[in-house]
């Protein structure tokens, strides 16, 4: 997630001036700080958080995941295929 939205911050970057609000500034820069948050806190597969880091956690790869599923059908997979392109 933390890539997705440093390609989004790049292209809000090379917008042309006045394309996006500041209140959409503030939300990417906000997600971006987040994800990094949690990514300190949880720095490697197995790495012991508290209860609230890891539902987040798990929130924000279950969006990733819809996010990569929407992709792939967009492209014209199957849902299965779709499903099953982005599953470890």
């Amino acid at each position: 997630m933390h890539d997705k939205l440093k390609c989004i911050e790049i292209d809000m970057q090379e917008a042309p001036a006045h394309t996006y609000t500041d209140e959409q500034w503030d939300e990417v820069q906000e997600r971006i700080s987040e994800v990094e948050e949690l990514m300190e806190k949880a720095y490697c597969v197995g790495a012991l958080v508290d209860w609230p880091t890891l539902k987040r956690i798990r929130e924000i790869k279950e969006e990733r995941q819809l996010m990569r599923y929407n992709a792939c059908m967009e492209q014209g997979a199957s849902e299965k295929d779709a499903a099953t392109a982005f599953e470890l």
